[in-house]
């Protein structure tokens, strides 16, 4: 009788040879893995090494590949923008990793497009140079950034945004930036997340002191130190649009802000001619769209060096609040300003303002409410800009005015009491009696009023084209307060 066959050995045998077909395939691809990976490092190293422009140097200590998931990491990283032309390094950023999860193999190879879920940035350092010098132009101590979704390709790379992402995260420290000849930019803290944008410690000043400045100057700027411990912009979003930059934010607020300026007018005028602020909105070579900026708690001093012998004082609006609504240049709505502060810390003023920058006529409407002004509080500034000196108080004073870039008109009306000038000597250090007479003479002293206490004046200025807004606006309140103190007083 014949022997049936051996099925149970014959099952093993082939289990035994699937396994070993199983491990040659695995092992197969293990090592097609490996070899890969080590094909993709040696091209990235020599595409670093040779393809690379010539003003560019990339060195790092690490490269990581994981080819099966698409990850990318590359540790200790330098990276070295040269200047050709003037053989100094033009550029310097410095990180601890990169990291790039997931990269799109389908879309590198059939769209040739660097597509990523991911791009982290760890601990960098930047440096960027002047042209000409050796000298720091912009800076960050340490920054961190994450990219979504992040995809460039030679397309993109033309543009002002030279990719796209979904999300962008990042923390900074220490940012500087220089911006010009006379003002840096310093930003202790700086980050981003969710659409939101916030900084502490913003200060913007001049690079030397005011008796240094007034040396290196030819012609008339001013010494500027602006401060800002705290500021928000919420909704803010950076994008290309049509071929130019558009910045937009929802909301702006900073707040507990300390601005001073000071300006030595023993220099030259700078005769250029200034654009009013709606001309100069318009021209930006960005879109600006920000619906509403909110400024908390604002302390403005300003001062003029006009006698060598003469120490300047400072004309100051404390506790300042503002709101300034739809500062934009790409939408059709007005743009206006509501303020209210202190005159020289105690008289409350309010001041509104309103332009439209498709106006091509730079049209603009102002108005000031002033109150409870005692002359004693100025008198310190107007002795040393007018070597004048005034008594009596201001109980109210409402002007308005309508202007465009080459004249206003306007009116005023004042409600004030024992008001008189002083006329001083040139050398501050005595009175001109004569001139103040007749000065006062003329000038009503707050009795000839209306039935409501009121005296009236008009305003008709034509605009200085050398001179900024709000020296457009010290005229009109000049004129004013001329035709209010001397005219008949009547409506």
């Amino acid at each position: 009788m014949t022997k049936a066959p051996n099925t149970h050995h014959k099952k093993g045998l082939l289990k035994s040879k699937l396994f070993l077909v199983s491990l040659g395939v695995v092992g197969v691809l293990m090592i097609g893995i490996f070899g890969a990976q080590l094909y993709v490092k040696h091209k990235i190293s020599n595409i670093i090494l040779t393809d690379l422009p010539e003003n560019l140097e990339i060195t790092y200590a690490h490269l990581n590949l994981n080819i099966l998931l698409g990850n990318v990491e590359f540790e200790n990283v330098t990276l070295t923008s040269l200047n050709l032309e003037a053989k100094k390094t033009a550029a310097e950023i410095s990180l601890d990793a990169l990291h790039i999860k997931a990269i799109s193999y389908w879309s590198l190879l059939k769209n040739k497009q660097l597509k990523t879920d991911n791009i982290y940035v760890e601990n960098a350092r930047v440096k960027v140079f002047k042209k000409t010098s050796d000298d720091v132009k912009f800076s960050i101590k340490e920054v961190s950034f994450t990219f979504s979704e992040f995809a460039t390709d030679s397309l993109l790379v033309n543009n002002k945004i030279p990719f796209k992402y979904t999300d962008l995260d990042f923390e900074l420290t220490h940012l500087y930036f220089d911006l010009g000849s006379y003002e840096t930019l310093k930003i202790d803290a700086l980050s981003y997340e969710e659409n939101t944008l916030e900084f502490s410690d913003l200060t913007i000043a001049s690079k030397w002191s005011k008796a240094i400045l007034s040396e290196k100057l030819i012609k008339e700027h001013d010494y500027v130190d602006f401060k800002v411990a705290h500021g928000v912009l919420e909704g803010f979003k950076v994008k290309n649009v049509n071929d130019s930059l558009k910045i937009s934010a929802s909301n702006f607020v900073f707040n507990t802000s300390e601005l001073h300026l000071y300006r030595d007018k023993l220099i030259a005028d700078d005769t250029s001619k200034k654009q009013l602020y709606a001309t100069t909105l318009k021209k930006l070579p960005i879109q600006l769209d920000i619906n509403s900026f909110l400024i908390d708690d604002l302390n403005i001093f300003y001062s003029e060096r006009v006698d060598e012998d003469i120490k300047p004082v400072s004309i100051s609006f404390e506790n300042l609040d503002a709101k300034i609504q739809n500062l934009s240049n790409i939408n059709t709505e007005n743009t206006t300003i509501e303020a209210t502060t202190a005159l020289m810390g105690k008289a409350p003023l309010k001041f509104n303002w309103d332009f439209n920058v498709f106006d091509s006529s730079a049209g603009f409407n102002a108005a000031i409410v002033l109150k409870d002004l005692d002359a004693l509080i100025i008198n310190p500034f107007l002795k040393a800009q007018a070597n004048v000196s005034a008594s009596g108080r201001i109980n109210e004073m409402y002007f308005t005015i309508h202007g465009n870039n080459e004249k206003s008109t306007g009116d005023m009306k004042m409600k004030y009491e024992d008001f008189k000038f002083t006329i001083l000597n040139e050398d501050h250090l005595g009175i001109n009696k004569t001139l103040s007479t007749l000065v006062n003479i003329i000038t009503n002293d707050g009795s000839k009023t209306d039935e409501n206490g009121y005296r009236y004046g008009e305003i008709a200025v034509e605009r200085d084209p050398t001179k900024s807004f709000f020296n457009y606006l010290w005229l009109n309140t000049k004129n004013g307060l001329k035709t209010t103190l001397t005219g008949n007083g009547e409506k």
